[in-house]
């Protein structure tokens, strides 16, 4: 009898060491995850800053370029590229607006983990509201500049993609 009751034992054991395993594992696991998405995440932010960051030195509008306008704010052109069919090609800060790209995770694995979408539009103060804004006749000195990452590993609980948005508000003054 005294042999059963260690056999029993040891298997109770086994399963009790199997049970904290598996814990354990999935513990690791979630941690894991939300590791990747916090770098994820980073990234993101990282990226949408890249883009505010070179339209941020273009200039403020297509007209000017090469000077003032005669007239401001009526003076300046529609948001958009004008013609610029790159972004090598952009000379002005709402040349941005309505761009997209796929960005790599690792330079040149062409994994296109992330996505890129940038929207510019005139607003006006107080709120510089991007939802109120427009991209024709302007009547207003500011511009707004709402860059949107998304990845398909940045989710929410239900498998949404979370979108990383990223505003930047653009003032013109003469020089």
């Amino acid at each position: 009898m005294v042999g059963y009751s260690e056999v029993i034992q040891t298997m109770a054991a086994m399963v009790l060491f199997s049970l904290i395993l598996m814990t354990s594992n999935k513990i690791i696991l979630l941690n894991s995850h939300q590791e990747v998405e916090s770098e994820a995440e980073n990234q993101a932010i990282a990226i949408a800053q890249s883009y505010i960051e070179k339209a941020r030195v273009l200039p403020f509008d297509n007209e000017t370029v090469d000077g003032i306008p005669l007239y401001i704010p009526e003076g300046f052109s529609d948001c958009g590229p004008g013609g610029a069919t790159n972004e090598e090609n952009f000379d002005d800060f709402d040349d941005y607006d309505g761009y997209s790209d796929d960005i790599d995770w690792v330079e040149g694995s062409g994994d296109n983990a992330f996505h890129v979408e940038i929207d510019v539009n005139y607003v006006n103060p107080p709120d510089y509201d991007m939802a109120s804004g427009y991209n024709g006749t302007p009547y207003t000195k500011y511009k707004k500049m709402v860059v949107t990452v998304t990845s398909d590993f940045l989710k929410d609980g239900d498998g949404n993609l979370i979108e990383i948005k990223i505003p930047y508000l653009r003032r013109y003054y003469r020089q």
